[in-house]
Formats: C-alpha cells, structure tokens, sequence
C-alpha cells in the first residue's frame, strides 16, 4: 500500500498548487490524475467535454485545462471583495501566486492587429476596456493564437510547470490513476484505484480533491452527506459572435488579449473556427475579408448539478438569457462599429467553460476552508467559488488553493501534536 501525507486527486490549477506549497514546506505528497502525462503539445488530444444541454468544455491530463487555456489571470475587485465577505481575505494568495505564474499584463508589441482595432472602437464609444494579464513568458511567445491547442513554444506557464518543479522535490505523480472508492478512517483516508489496469491502494492523513467541479462532488459523495454536494453548478456559458469585415482577422495572434467587464458579463475579441460553419450556413462569402469576432461570456446563477452518479445538468435561468441578450446587444454594436454588416453577423452556439460552485464555501465548505464532519479532507479547485463568476477563473483557483494549503498544514501539525500527547 502506498503511504503518504497528503494525497491530492487531480493536478490542474488548485491541485498543482496545493501540492508545490505542501512539498515545499517538506509533506510527503502524492499527486494522482485520471489523465496521462501528454505534456502541452499533446494536451488538445485530452479534450472531454461534458455532455449535458451546455457542453462544458474540459480537458482530461496531467496539468489539466491549464494546458489549454488561454492562460487568462483575472481577478477583479468585486470578486475579491465577494470571497472577503465569506471571511477570506486573498490579497497576499493573488500577489503569491501572480510571482509563482509570472502574471503579466500582454505588452503591447503583442497586441494581435484585431485587438488593437477591438480597443480602439471601444474606446470610442467610451467603454471601459483593459490589457488582459495571462502567465506567458512573452520573451518566448511567437503570438500564433494556439494557446487553446497547447503552447507550441511552451511558453505559458501552466500547472505542469509547478508539477515539474515538485518531481525535482519529491513528490510522486501517478497519471492514469482512476479513484474507485475513498474510505474514511479515524487516522486518515484510504483510496482504492485503477492504473494502467493494476489495482493499487494508498493510504494518507490527509486528502485534497482537486478532480475540478464535474468530478470533486462525484468523489466527495463517496465520504460525506451532504445533500448540496454537486449543486449550484455554474459554466461561464459563452458564444462568439462575428462576421467578416475589411480589417484585420480575429484568428491571428493571442486570443483575449483584452476586454471590457460589465459585471455580469465580459467582452473579450476571440475567435472560433465554427464561425466559418455559420457563415458558410448563412451564405455569406468572406473571400478577401477578415472575421471580426468577440466572445461573450455570462456570470449565470448557477443553477445546475452534478448528481453523484455522474449525471451533469446544466441550465440557464431567464436572468442568464437576459443577460446574454444584454451582451450580444453590446458586443453587435462593437462589431457593427467595426464595420461588420448588421446581416452577416453570425454566432456560435452556447458553450460552457470554467465549472464551478458545486462544493462551495458557505454552503458545502465551511468559511474557514475546512468540511464539517470530514475531517482531513479538502477541496481545492473551482468547487469551491460560490456562483456567479464569469470571469477566468485561474487565478481566484490558484489563490484558494494556496489557502487551502496552509489549512493542510495546519492541520497534519495538530494531528503530530495530537499524537505525541498521546504517546
């Protein structure tokens, strides 16, 4: 059986941190995944979108969809101020982890052309609009607007790298390991699991799931009752609109490279390949034209659930298509200043990215990061934020999983003191 301190299931943006802060300060920790150790070439191959009304876009390996996202580093005030009222104060976490990820804001020789016509529009109709900050080395980025398909240049800097570090430090990583069953001991946790078809049991003080939001409330099930596990389930649900105009195209270069808050949704320039299905639907020929294109992502309510057998529903309320209808208004009105023609506009269909809210603090973890009645276990990864959000969420992941880790901490070092006195 393997032994350890800390296990931590699952090694995207919070379990990669939770696992780096732990080794650091000298933990034994396991690190398990479902996924394979693909590195940031291969990780678009590890793609598994969750079926449901909304697909909700995930991907399934070693670093999580940090590998294949955009490496978006967003936290505004009024989220801040929203985990503050939950008596959690994130200020030191956010500069921690914006060092640790090397946060910067994208430079403006990197600025792709349709951004920078993106902002100028805006800022002509006096909006709001600001550079997005992203972990990227941009010494290193060539600006090919592949972030989504793994960096090509290895140049964002993702969980792997966190991952990678903790390896030289001991921890151990076991990709493919697919949890079966937890059992809760008065000593720790047991963990029942399947790698590369063997059967393997490991045993720790302390367990931190990590899975993200579709998978954590399945896991979490297995150990407490809890009647809120797996709802309050929120996507993000975005779409992409746009059209050809004469100008630069949205495809070329970073993607997300700004954007415009208006607190229940953002406007951001992004482009989608469906756009070309849409406009090849609507019979509008683009030879010769460039495609301008925004996304517009919703802070739904959060109304969906993730049932314990897996099962994931996900809804949009009245209010969420209201605010959709609000951000199409806004983001047509850009395009049409862009010189996009009112007739062909087109739009993805909805989507869902960031999960989240399924285990949340105030409703399933307790304000002080712990879970009432389940000892030594933890949650570290989007379940944790109380709907709505709509924002990236990475970097408010990475920032409670920096606190969670020091409630880890805390904690194995009450359970040594604990058994000292004993002994």
């Amino acid at each position: 059986m393997i032994s350890a301190d800390v296990i931590v299931v699952g090694s995207g943006a919070g379990g990669s941190v939770v696992s780096y802060n732990l080794v650091n300060q000298g933990f034994k920790v396991v690190l398990v995944d479902a996924g394979g150790d693909v590195g940031s070439e291969r990780a678009r191959e590890s793609f598994h979108p969750a079926l449901s009304s909304i697909e909700v876009l995930r991907c399934m390996c070693v670093g999580g969809t940090t590998l294949v996202s955009l490496g978006n580093m967003l936290i505004t005030n009024a989220i801040i101020e929203r985990i503050r009222a939950l008596g959690i104060g994130l200020e030191n976490e956010v500069d921690e982890v914006c060092k640790l990820m090397r946060v910067t804001k994208v430079p403006q020789d990197k600025l792709p052309p349709f951004a920078k016509r993106f902002i100028e529009v805006a800022k002509e109709s006096s909006l709001r609009v600001e550079i997005m900050p992203k972990s990227i080395d941009f010494s290193q980025c060539i600006g090919c607007g592949k972030c989504a398909y793994g960096c090509p240049k290895n140049a964002k800097y993702t969980a792997l790298n966190l991952i990678r570090m903790c390896l030289q430090r001991g921890l151990v990583l076991l990709s493919r390991f697919v949890v079966k069953r937890l059992h809760r001991q008065h000593d720790g946790v047991i963990i029942e699991g399947v790698m590369d078809g063997s059967k393997i049991r490991a045993k720790c003080k302390a367990l931190v799931l990590a899975a993200g939001a579709l998978e954590t409330p399945k896991l979490l099930t297995q150990i407490h009752d809890d009647e809120k596990i797996g709802r309050n389930l929120f996507v993000d649900p975005f779409i992409t609109l746009g059209g050809p105009y004469n100008g630069p195209s949205a495809a070329y270069g970073i993607q997300m490279a700004a954007y415009i808050d208006y607190d229940d949704f953002m406007l951001s320039p992004h482009y989608s390949g469906l756009l070309q299905f849409q406009l090849a639907a609507k019979g509008v020929d683009h030879k010769d034209r460039g495609i301008a294109s925004i996304m517009i992502k919703v802070a739904d309510e959060g109304k969906g659930i993730v049932w314990p057998n897996g099962i994931i529903e996900t809804r949009m309320t009245k209010k969420d298509l209201k605010i959709l209808e609000n951000g199409i208004g806004e983001a047509k009105k850009l395009l049409l200043e862009l010189g996009v023609k009112d007739e062909e506009i087109v739009a993805t269909h909805v989507r869902g990215a960031h999960p989240g809210g399924t285990a949340a603090i105030g409703y399933v973890v307790s304000r002080d990061l712990t879970i009432n009645g389940c000892d030594g276990v933890f949650v570290a990864d989007a379940s944790l934020i109380p709907p709505p959000l709509g924002k990236p969420p990475l970097l408010l992941i990475m920032s409670l999983a920096m606190k969670v880790a020091e409630k880890v901490r805390e904690y194995l070092q009450k359970k040594d003191v604990e058994k000292l006195n004993d002994a």
